[in-house]
């Protein structure tokens, strides 16, 4: 459950924050009309679903696994609900009304908790029709509200990391903008999650337990029991808890913590009650197996892993956008889709779609992976402490039958109660498995740490390339380039031509696109300042005319006194030859109170200043 929500949580994050609004088209109070009514139908379509699940059960052709069937249903709720929460801040246009409130423009973890808590309450809506299902299978002493209460209890500490990383990240970025800057790029991004994860990892299970409600175990069979089997293993813990989550009718156990002081067994009521003192026994071993094969210190080692490729493959999975809009640009409707209203919003979210890709894959294939064999080497390892297999066996067994016949039921991250049994049984007859499981482990880690390195190492390779930037210029002129066939006579459309092609060296191109749009707009200061600015800036001298660029900008200046057209002037008088009249248009270009790059403003004019001094007798 845990791992899965974590799972739903990062696509409900990356989504709502990748996504970026066009205007409008709803008020705000249609807006929350919208997203309440797509919420009344998830709602509506849950109880229906379940409902309808109950009916195939009672009628003449049942499903052949009814625990698997309903597990699915779940799983299709959960999937219900994050397809509610992409319409309601899509269709619904719920975000760009929430970026009107105080603050959440600037500050991430606020627009962060507000998708975090749309999402819990579309849950609250998926558990309370779910109910059913779980009361059919155990928890039948359970209400309603209490075990809407107890799922939300038990899912919301996915939350807490993410809210303490972003929430500090904010607070600095606020703080020190100059920290926040480099926070802000990737490499800074990486470094400062992989500080504050490694911190949070030591601190996460303190915080868990008070919220999960944990508290010690009372001296009795349950701790004598346990206390004996970790004393027997040598592993430490700084507590063994009871875990009351769904008021203690959980059957599982847990371990948590990476330091011995701030370790925790957790052991729900229900499991405690429902096993023997050997079955007992051999869960904890199950669960001190866990801490024997420093399993939890690999899951810290898998999250940074996922981070760091992140990061590397923040590149090439850009490319691959890329190449879709420059695709897509080659062609008239292609460059109408991406002229559409809302296209910028779609392709926003499709922004993120590579990087939650990774993200799916990495967690339920790798993460997966390892998670199912470190839980089968933790049952091989009890199977060594307890001398036999039959202890936690049976144990299996009760918590299968007691959760609903759930003991064919496998999930991505564990092996099923079915297939565990199976595998200790010959583990017992033939002990040369448990090396062999061992192994596979070691090579399974040693092609994932080779893996992760090549992939980091061809993204960071990527990366150098700057394929991006050339990427992005040639879909541009892609578009352009159609633009201009169907309004050759567009002005602007000449000018960012013009423009283009002189970022990207082609400057007799350059050069008639510019004059073209020139001659098509001769009282256009955009228009005549680009012009301008090519005319005293040409890397072909012969394609430069610093006279004419002077004359150019003096009229968009007078068209329009804006900083940047002041510093084209700027620009232009220096090429003439003429720096103390550079050096006064550049001071009049930071008078105009330019919106952003100062520091480039500022530049210029002590270029220009320097020139001055070098140019007096």
């Amino acid at each position: 459950m845990l791992f899965a929500q974590i799972i739903a949580f990062v696509l409900v994050l990356a989504v709502f924050e990748a996504y970026q609004p066009g205007p409008p088209q709803l008020s705000a109070t249609e807006s929350y009309l919208a997203s309440a009514a797509l919420a009344a139908l998830l709602w509506l379509a849950a109880r229906l679903a379940v409902s309808m699940h109950f009916s195939r059960l009672r009628g003449p052709r049942p499903p052949a696994d009814p625990a698997k069937s309903g597990r699915r249903l779940v799983t299709k709720l959960h999937l219900a609900a994050i397809v509610c929460l992409l319409l309601i801040t899509t269709l619904a246009e719920l975000k760009v009304h929430l970026l009107g409130w105080p603050g959440m423009a600037t500050w991430e973890s606020l627009r962060g908790l507000a998708a975090l808590g749309l999402y819990l309450l579309l849950l609250t809506v998926v558990y309370g029709a779910a109910y059913r299902l779980e009361r059919a299978v155990g928890l039948g002493g359970l209400g309603r509200r209490d075990y809407i209460n107890g799922q939300l209890r038990l899912v919301a500490p996915v939350v807490f990391p993410w809210l303490a990383v972003s929430l500090v990240q904010d607070l600095i970025s606020h703080a020190w903008p100059a920290a926040g800057a480099w926070l802000a790029t990737g490499l800074g991004n990486l470094v400062y999650l992989l500080c504050f994860i490694l911190a949070l990892s030591l601190l996460f299970p303190v915080l868990v337990k008070h919220w999960w409600g944990c508290a010690p175990l009372e001296p009795g069979r349950v701790r004598q029991v346990s206390q004996t089997v970790l004393e027997h293993t040598g592993v430490k813990v700084g507590g063994i808890l009871s875990w009351p989550l769904m008021g203690g009718r959980l059957l599982t156990a847990g371990v948590l913590g990476l330091l011995p002081r701030l370790r925790y067994l957790l052991i729900t009521p229900a499991l405690a009650e429902a096993l023997d003192n050997r079955e007992l026994a051999a869960v904890v071993a199950h669960e001190a197996g866990h801490v024997a094969h420093r399993h939890l210190w690999f899951y810290l080692m898998f999250f940074a892993g996922l981070f760091l490729a992140a990061y590397a493959l923040a590149e090439p999975l850009a490319l691959l956008l890329g190449g879709l809009v420059w695709w897509l640009a080659g062609s008239a409707w292609g460059v109408g889709i991406l002229g559409a209203q809302g296209a910028e919003g779609a392709f926003s979210i499709l922004a993120a779609l590579p990087l939650l890709a990774l993200l799916v894959v990495y967690l339920r294939l790798v993460m997966g992976f390892f998670m199912r064999h470190f839980e089968r080497q933790a049952d091989f390892y009890s199977l060594r402490v307890m001398g036999e297999a039959a202890p936690l066996s049976a144990a299996l067994e009760k918590i299968a039958f007691m959760s609903g016949d759930t003991r064919d039921v496998p999930s991505w991250h564990h092996f099923s109660i079915a297939q565990r049994v199976r595998a200790l049984e010959a583990a017992q007859a033939d002990p040369r498995r448990v090396a062999a499981q061992a192994r596979l482990i070691r090579r399974g880690l040693g092609v994932f740490f080779l893996g992760l390195a090549l992939v980091v190492g061809g993204g960071l390779a990527t990366e150098s390339l700057g394929l991006d930037a050339s990427l992005r210029q040639a879909t541009l002129e892609r578009i352009l380039v159609s633009e201009l066939e169907r309004n050759p006579r567009d002005a602007r459309l000449q000018m960012q031509m013009g423009i283009l092609l002189y970022e990207r060296g082609q400057e007799r191109r350059s050069l008639e696109h510019l004059r073209r749009a020139a001659a098509l707009a001769p009282r256009d200061p955009e228009v005549l300042n680009g012009l301008a600015w090519f005319l005293a800036t040409a890397q072909d001298p012969a394609l430069r005319r610093p006279s004419q660029a002077v004359a150019l900008a003096q009229k968009a200046v007078a068209l329009a006194p804006l900083p940047h057209i002041w510093d084209t002037l700027a620009e232009a008088y220096f090429a003439a030859g003429q720096p103390q009249r550079a050096v006064a248009a550049a001071r009049a270009a930071l008078a105009a109170r330019p919106d952003e790059r100062h520091e480039y403003y500022q530049a210029q004019l002590r270029r220009f200043l320097s020139a001055a001094q070098g140019a007096r007798p």
